[in-house]
Formats: structure tokens, C-alpha cells, sequence
């Protein structure tokens, strides 16, 4: 999850009739999660006056929506030089960096932004998946937590993704129990989402308390069938905990999903994954594992 899309209209007194015609109903598309209907409205009332910047604006933020990061950058500059005090075009400009995998570029993007907003817990919480993609643990850890402290306390579903986001964070420095706790607070605000369960169940099995991971990873199961790292997960989890007919059961699953899912390379892995367990060779099948999670 990433926070920001702001689809708002801004000064939509600007221009001509016509023009003005053609950027309200890119609004109302782009409010309607119509992409490409709205883009081309935008486009059109910016070849009428091309320096109808709050065009450019929105018009970025529908190629956000679209995945379309370097059309979205494209626009952001436009706008930002026409209008530099346009600020949350920053904001928008970082999210398509760090979606191009360029931190670094996102990064300097939220920090120009929280000049002028350090309020603002949306480009703490930006900010810090960019720090996160530089294996910056403890900077994302501390920009997570910066975000907990300015978000509204009504927002469960944006803070039950940043404690999400905090103990991935602290898995990867094996904090464990912290992650732990910070899954357990995700889940709290949001008991639906089923990555939150198996992620808590990633935590406990690397404490080797396999019955907690079991149980978390049947609730994240329960709660999204179609997950085939969850079924590998909890697979060797009951394999760890001596119940090697559900562990077989459960990698037989995640192998049907992956081949249904088209996944070729995984549902092969796991193919070898259950010969390897067969044949009680727990290091070599914990490394395959491990590949077959992180592909």
C-alpha cells in the first residue's frame, strides 16, 4: 500500500469553458477509478492550453493509477515548472520513483515535500518504503513510527499497513518478537487482510513456536485460498512440528495452485521440495524452501 493519489481538483476556475469542461470530467473519471477515460480528457484540455497545469497534476495521478510511472514523472515536472509551489506534486513525483525502483530520486522527492509539510504522514510512511528498498531497516523502522505518531487515530485501515510495513522491517533485522507485535497491532485494525497472518506466522516460525505459525498461517488461508506461499509455509511448519501427512498435503496444494497459477518454476521447485523431504533432508529442503519463498 502506498498513500497519496490525491484526486482533487484544483482551481478549476483555470482556463476556457471548454477546457475547464474537459478537466471536470477527467475529475469526476479519475474519482470513478476510470483511468484511461480520464487521461484522455486531461490530454485534451491540455492541448487546448498547455500550460493548464492542474491538468498536468491530475492527469499524473491517473498514470499513477495506471501504472504508468514515466508518463506520471513526465507530468509532475511539467507541473512543478509551471507551478513549483505546487508541492504535493512532489509527493506524487517520489511514489512513481520508488514504483521505478529509484529511492534515492523518491527519497530527495520526500524530503523537499516534508520541508514545507512535517506534518504530513503520508511521506513518512513513502519515505520510509523508500528507505526500506535501500535495505535501510532502521531509518524506514524510525519514518514507520514518525507516521503512527501524525496519522489519525479513525485511520485503522493506513495504520494497520504500517505496523504491517514495521514488522516486515524488523523481520529482516530478526527482531522477531517486535515483528510480532507490531503484525499482532495490524491485525487489530484490520482482522481481514490475510497477509497480516501469514506474515505473523513467518515471525513465529523463525522462533521455531510452529504450533503459532500453523495457526496463524491456516487463518491467512481461511481468510485468501489463493495463496501458494502460505500453503508452502505452513507445509513446513507442520513438517517441523512432527505431522509430516499435513506438511505433504499442504505442499501438494501449493503445487496445484502454482501450476493453475501458471508459475511453472515454482510448482517445479515444490515438486522436488516434497521428493527432497521424502528422502528426511531437512538442511538441503530449508534452503529450496527458502529460494522457493524469495522467487
Amino acid at each position: 500500500m502506498i498513500f497519496s493519489f490525491q484526486t482533487e481538483a484544483l482551481a478549476l476556475n483555470q482556463g476556457s469553458s471548454k477546457e475547464l469542461e474537459l478537466f471536470q470530467l477527467g475529475i469526476a473519471q479519475l474519482e470513478s477509478n476510470k483511468y484511461a477515460p480520464a487521461i484522455d480528457n486531461f490530454t485534451q484540455a491540455i492541448e487546448i492550453n498547455s500550460k493548464y497545469t492542474v491538468a498536468y497534476y491530475n492527469r499524473c495521478l491517473a498514470y499513477l493509477h495506471s501504472s504508468d510511472y514515466q508518463h506520471a514523472i513526465a507530468d509532475c515536472n511539467t507541473a512543478i515548472e509551471q507551478n513549483p509551489q505546487l508541492l504535493e506534486v512532489y509527493l506524487n513525483r517520489g511514489l512513481a520513483y520508488y514504483k521505478l525502483q529509484l529511492p534515492a530520486a523518491a527519497i530527495a522527492d520526500f524530503d523537499y515535500f516534508l520541508e514545507t509539510y512535517p506534518s504530513d504522514f503520508r511521506a513518512y510512511y513513502d519515505r520510509g518504503l523508500a528507505y526500506f528498498d535501500q535495505k535501510n531497516y532502521q531509518q524506514a523502522i524510525s519514518d514507520y513510527k514518525k507516521a503512527l505518531e501524525l496519522i489519525s487515530h479513525t485511520d485503522t485501515d493506513h495504520i494497520a499497513a504500517i505496523h504491517n510495513e514495521l514488522g516486515v522491517a524488523y523481520l529482516q533485522l530478526k527482531e522477531f518478537d517486535l515483528a510480532i507485535a507490531d503484525f499482532t497491532s495490524a491485525i487489530s485494525n484490520d482482522i481481514e487482510d490475510a497477509s497480516f497472518y501469514c506474515n505473523r506466522g513467518y515471525a513465529f516460525r523463525e522462533l521455531k513456536k510452529h504450533k503459532q505459525a500453523i495457526a496463524d498461517f491456516t487463518e491467512s488461508i481461511r481468510r485468501n485460498r489463493n495463496q501458494g506461499a502460505a500453503y508452502v509455509a505452513r507445509g513446513f511448519a507442520f513438517y517441523k512440528d512432527g505431522k509430516q501427512q499435513e506438511a505433504w498435503e499442504d505442499f501438494l496444494q501449493a503445487a496445484e495452485y502454482f501450476r493453475y497459477a501458471g508459475k511453472m518454476q515454482q510448482f517445479h521447485q515444490i515438486i522436488y521440495l516434497i521428493k527432497i523431504l521424502r528422502r528426511d533432508s531437512p538442511f538441503r529442503s530449508e534452503v529450496l524452501l527458502t529460494n522457493l519463498l524469495q522467487s
